[in-house]
């Protein structure tokens, strides 16, 4: 994954992991993305969050 800032490589992972991954620049998800998931602590999409940037 490569986000501006940060290269993770993780070895290991196969197909149906989940990751979980925090926004460490706010700005360059609400610009970008007009609606987000809401997940709950099982990662399952329960809503969305609409932006208004």
């Amino acid at each position: 994954m490569q986000d501006q800032h940060t290269v993770v490589r993780a070895a290991g992972l196969k197909p149906g992991d989940l990751l979980a991954f925090g926004i460490s620049h706010p700005c360059t998800a609400f610009d970008k993305w007009r609606v987000l998931p809401l997940v709950d602590r099982d990662y399952r999409v329960v809503g969305t969050i609409r932006t208004n940037f």
